[in-house]
């Protein structure tokens, strides 16, 4: 089941000492509503004493991609308990969609560094511009804003991809046979 991006809005239950409590906003990853409120009250609970049972929540949206079919570089700063202790990271991906690119996020780090879901805290998230706007003049020379090695191979606007095994297909479906006279050249230099 995918990620979806949810904002979760809450505050502590109103009383008569306290009647217009402070509203606390959250963005949270999740695969359902049920997930995300929990993540919630569970990352609430670690900044103010407040809690389920003490709070309520006002409203849950779900934040969506406007466009999906444009590839850009995210760079997400995340914390993560491991086995040693607490560490913090910060890590980019290249992906159609912010979601898209938390769920690679997850399976990165719970192959390079054996982190479960519910240890994993995403603390920000941004677009890292690419191409003429990516470059930041840093003295004499000039640094792209991309850090990473992964992402920062696709920035060059003259990249190619070598179509290495081409098969080719019938014209219409009239010319389709199943067996042919010769084997078809894949190999075009």
């Amino acid at each position: 089941m995918p990620l979806h991006h949810y904002q979760v809005v809450g505050r502590r239950l109103p009383t008569e000492t306290n009647p217009a409590p402070q509203i606390f906003r959250m963005r949270v990853f999740a695969k359902n509503e049920v997930v995300a409120q929990s993540r919630f009250w569970y990352f609430l609970h670690q900044y103010s004493k407040m809690k389920k049972s003490t709070g309520e929540i006002l409203a849950i949206n779900e934040i969506r991609e406007k466009n999906r079919r444009i590839v850009k570089n995210y760079g997400i700063t995340l914390r993560y308990n491991s086995r040693s202790g607490t560490h913090n990271m910060y890590k980019e991906f290249r992906d159609v969609s912010l979601t898209a690119a938390v769920d690679t996020l997850y399976q990165d780090m719970a192959g390079r560094h054996r982190a479960r879901f519910a240890s994993i805290q995403i603390r920000d998230t941004k677009i890292v511009p690419a191409g003429v706007k990516a470059l930041k003049h840093a003295g004499d020379e000039t640094v792209a804003a991309v850090k990473n090695g992964n992402p920062k191979q696709f920035l060059n606007s003259k990249i190619k991809f070598p179509l290495a095994h081409r098969v080719p297909r019938a014209s219409s479906r009239v010319f389709k046979t199943t067996f042919k006279a010769q084997r078809p050249t894949t190999f075009f230099s």
